[in-house]
């Protein structure tokens, strides 16, 4: 067995909704995505949840709001940790790294289908920085 193993991820929540207060005649959608991860360590069992919001709803110049959850299981074997990592820095790094790429195409599957906006991508981030980030502002 490998030291972290990614055993399969479940959609825990996904929605779109469309701005009422939108204003089209606003040029520039400024679109910010939150992107926090909470986990949920029980022994070799690890549960990491990777959330993203994208839009507002109370905000003129943006068109919709976008909200996805993922859980993705995890496995992780301290006896194969022989550089003593840790399990913090497994999760940090690489468990939602692994859930990133589930969650960008839900986002982009979300706003494709709303029949009114092209479907937005989501960057190709180091999401372990920008959860840092967002930490260090107090909004993970």
């Amino acid at each position: 067995m490998s030291v972290f193993k990614f055993d399969h991820f479940v959609v825990d929540d996904m929605s779109y909704a469309r701005n009422p207060n939108y204003d089209k005649n606003l040029k520039k959608i400024d679109l910010k995505p939150q992107i926090s991860a909470d986990s949920d360590i029980e022994g070799m069992n690890v549960i990491v949840s990777l959330k993203v919001v994208v839009g507002a709803l109370d905000v003129k110049s943006i068109p919709f709001q976008v909200k996805v959850s993922v859980s993705g299981s995890f496995e992780y074997d301290s006896e194969q940790d022989e550089a003593s990592y840790g399990i913090d820095t497994f999760i940090r790094n690489n468990a939602v790294a692994m859930l990133y790429p589930y969650v960008r195409s839900l986002v982009a599957n979300l706003t494709m289908s709303s029949g009114e906006y092209p479907g937005y991508n989501l960057p190709t981030i180091n999401v372990s920085k920008a959860l840092e980030k967002s930490t260090d502002n107090g909004t993970a």
